[in-house]
């Protein structure tokens, strides 16, 4: 299985996110990853934002 399968099954609820890498982090794996550059919706109240909701 190639890394973008992976990612795609791994990430397939988060549509909205486009993940730029993942990197073996030694006790942890790394995802780094950004909204696409248009409005998304909020996944608690479902309104369109443009702003960072939270990092986690």
């Amino acid at each position: 299985m190639d890394v973008n399968s992976l990612v795609s099954t791994v990430f397939s609820g988060l549509s909205v996110l486009v993940v730029e890498d993942v990197a073996d982090g030694g006790d942890a794996v790394v995802v780094t990853a950004r909204t696409r550059d248009a409005a998304v919706p909020c996944p608690v109240c479902r309104t369109l934002t443009v702003k960072v909701h939270g990092y986690h």
